[in-house]
């Protein structure tokens, strides 16, 4: 165990949720969610593309990555396998400069609670991230437990709650519940923030009021991510910026302070998820296709997911290239190692 990790899990255990480091911890700026490599129809896991993946977000000055999401096909994946791709993040990520948030949400508590125990024995992760179960839907009460079980695991990392209504049906509208809850009961001492998934901006505010601006926002809808920055938002947690400079530019030139170009950028993004969107439906893994078009093939998706077809790509390829929506094949071919 570092250092670093033996004093926060000191902290954490002395000085109750107050002794957690949670502006330490603060993630500002952009990660990528990032997609699974597979090979042999999406029945395997291809590890060898997790090196070449890495060097090509750190290409693009991206120095967060969050393995095993929603992009990630977390759950179609079995547990072993998000164990394996927890460990090829950890090893070879951080040496590129891109910290590596594992996500270890599942519909088994036992699960989770054993990804997030795995994680803690990573040198190379900086911390988790957890979606609710979603089948079982819980209740406030019962997510926050959940979520203490499982920050009770790995009391050394920060977590973050993965809010994501649209998928899950848990909570919408009421992510700034959890915190405060949270803040009454103080049983989840590493809780450091919300992945917040949503349109919901009035949501997305009072998370950002609770205990004074404490937690670590970071929103997770690509194009809406100007809004979130200017309400206050830490950060974005994005697809997009896995191939595409778009939403990388509004990140640059908010912190810039120049309003206006981005805005301009956040325009063009919003046109690409426009024109991806339409080929995204009957269970089509539309990013996945991208990523293949800038030089970065993560490989096939996993049923129930299915891979455009090859007149799909090529009309979609077209399409983006022609528009200068997404990044160029020699950047990442360069990259490969």
């Amino acid at each position: 165990m570092g250092l670093q990790r033996l004093a926060a899990l000191l902290a954490a255990g002395l000085g109750g949720a107050r002794g957690f480091d949670v502006e330490g911890n603060r993630i500002k700026g952009m990660m990528a969610a990032v997609y699974t490599p597979m090979k042999n129809g999406g029945m395997e896991l291809d590890l060898t593309k997790v090196k070449p993946y890495a060097a090509h977000l750190a290409s693009v000055n991206i120095t967060h990555a969050m393995p095993a999401g929603t992009n990630g096909e977390s759950v179609s994946l079995t547990v072993s396998e998000r164990k394996q791709l927890a460990e090829e993040w950890a090893k070879v990520a951080p040496g590129m400069g891109v910290k590596v948030y594992i996500h270890v949400g599942a519909e088994s508590l036992l699960d989770a609670i054993e990804l997030a125990r795995h994680a803690a024995t990573l040198p190379g992760v900086s911390g988790i991230v957890c979606m609710p179960p979603v089948y079982f839907k819980p209740s406030l009460e019962t997510l926050h437990d959940f979520l203490a079980a499982v920050s009770g695991a790995a009391p050394a990392l920060p977590i973050w709650y993965y809010h994501i209504p649209v998928f899950t049906g848990v909570l919408q509208g009421r992510a700034h519940e959890v915190l405060q809850l949270a803040e009454k009961t103080g049983k989840l001492l590493n809780l450091v923030g919300i992945k917040f998934t949503d349109y919901d901006l009035a949501d997305f505010t009072a998370c950002l009021q609770v205990a004074n601006g404490k937690y670590n926002l970071l929103f997770g809808r690509d194009d809406k991510g100007l809004s979130a920055l200017m309400l206050g938002g830490d950060g974005v947690v994005s697809s997009t910026v896995n191939y595409s400079p778009t939403l990388r530019e509004v990140v640059q030139l908010y912190a810039k302070g120049d309003l206006r170009g981005a805005a301009a950028a956040q325009q063009k993004n919003a046109d690409l998820c426009d024109t991806f969107g339409p080929y995204g439906s009957d269970a089509r893994n539309v990013q996945k296709a991208i990523m293949r078009m800038v030089g970065v093939d993560v490989g096939p998706s996993r049923l129930p997911y299915q891979d455009l077809s090859p007149a799909e790509y090529a009309a979609l390829e077209a399409k983006l290239q022609s528009k200068g929506f997404i990044d160029t094949e020699p950047l990442a071919t360069a990259l490969r190692v």
